[in-house]
């Protein structure tokens, strides 16, 4: 799907939404943390329940020189909605078609829009924005059996994308000002200590470029004004975490990054060259969203590791579950994982009716902060094997993960606990 293919789509102001498709949402790239072991692969990891919760705030507007309204916002989820069906159709990228989807979904929910200016490559460019701040009580583990300390974690969120030509979205993403803009572009890695923050942005040729280095600044003024959803109400699809309580929020919010390409975090990537960006000290509108769950905020704009293996979960019970995970390598090559500390895998369990995550291996574990890799030889595997002494009972699903920076493995298997 080429820029010349999705041509025109952009500019319709009478589209009309087609309806969000939940299978679109891509995990898309944030780097992980490295200041502890459970959060560090807690970011990295996206939980599929409650991504429809998590996808929220962004906006698009007309061609009109006026201040965007919500009449702008309702048809942009039109046209991202649009954007995301017409490259599934075609057989596109499922990593941009799955970011212009969950664009379309984050601004139906968040429904205010701003005017910035934006620098790209030393031209001031017209975007149209929202922001957004997520805050979570979150807990990764529930029920009997669970000491996890539950903790307020909060995720700022600009999202912008050129008035002309939305395809062209740039979104820059933190928990804190002092963040500073930088990821990992496997092979070639660039080891740093601390959290970071994320930049993403992509073109209007289906390219995916990821912010190396850069700073940014949020600044919010809350308030208990309820959000007002930009187009008509969707169901609910996902039964966890209930839905976030939205109220409006302002944000100043400023700037500057560089992006290069990755074919680790795009398997099809058609990025070329980089690009730099910087916004001066700016109002957004947004929104506030607030709840409780079991995952961290994520950005609407996900991408996990292009390069995944295939992973196999298998599961003992008696007076214990053993939980075995399997994660092959069917290439006549052998192939080198990364990891970012001393954590392999990890291990949950959940309540099968409400995604509840009851235990994870290791929330409670400390693992050294350094890179660290393994080889999968060739028609090989490596094997990860962990116990759970059964606090709750009844049908439960279990899952494992590799926790890698370059490669992708999970898989989950349903259990009876009698």
């Amino acid at each position: 799907m080429t820029g010349e293919d999705l041509r025109g789509l952009g500019e319709s102001q009478d589209t009309t939404p087609l309806g969000f498709r939940v299978a679109f949402f891509v995990p898309s790239h944030r780097a992980p943390a490295m200041h502890s072991s459970h959060s560090s692969l807690s970011r990295f990891r996206a939980a599929a329940v409650g991504v429809a919760a998590l996808s929220v705030v962004a906006a698009c507007g007309s061609d009109t020189s006026t201040a965007p309204t919500q009449d702008d916002a309702t048809r942009a989820v039109g046209v991202f909605t649009q954007l995301a069906d017409s490259i599934a159709r075609a057989g596109g990228d499922s990593g941009v078609g799955g970011a212009y989807a969950s664009l379309a979904e984050a601004v139906r929910q968040g429904g205010r829009v701003s005017t910035i200016v934006i620098t790209v490559d030393g031209v001031p460019t017209t975007f149209l924005a929202t922001a957004q701040r997520t805050e979570i009580l979150f807990a990764p583990c529930a029920g009997p059996g669970c000491d996890a300390v539950i903790r307020l974690v909060t995720l700022r969120t600009l999202i912008a994308w050129q008035q002309d030509n939305p395809r062209r979205v740039v979104q820059v993403s933190s928990e804190s000002d002092a963040d500073p803009i930088r990821a990992y572009l496997f092979p070639v890695l660039v080891p740093f200590a601390g959290n970071s923050a994320s930049l993403t942005f992509f073109d209007d040729k289906g390219g995916m470029y990821f912010g190396t280095s850069g700073s940014q600044k949020f600044g919010v003024k809350i308030s208990d004004t309820p959000c007002v959803t930009a187009g008509a109400s969707k169901p609910i699809i996902a039964i966890f975490p209930a839905p976030a309580r939205c109220t409006q929020a302002d944000f100043s919010i400023t700037f500057d990054g560089k992006v290069e390409p990755s074919s680790f975090l795009a398997s099809r990537n058609t990025a070329t060259g980089s690009h730099t960006f910087a916004m001066s000290l700016q109002q957004v509108l947004g929104a506030r969203f607030q709840l409780s769950a079991f995952v961290s905020p994520r950005p609407p704009i996900i991408v996990l590791p292009s390069v995944s293996l295939p992973a196999t979960i298998t599961a003992r019970t008696d007076s214990v579950v053993t939980l075995t995970l399997t994660v092959s390598n069917p290439s006549s090559t052998p192939a080198q994982v990364v990891f970012n500390s001393g954590q392999r895998f990890d291990f949950t369990i959940s309540n099968a009716s409400t995604g509840a995550v009851l235990w994870s291996w290791g929330v409670d574990k400390l693992f050294t902060q350094a890179f660290g890799t393994e080889t999968v030889p060739a028609n090989g595997a490596l094997v990860y094997t962990a116990q759970w002494k059964p606090t709750v009972r009844g049908n439960l699903i279990a899952a494992g993960s590799l926790a890698s920076v370059s490669h992708h493995a999970g898989a989950s298997i349903s259990i009876n606990v009698p």
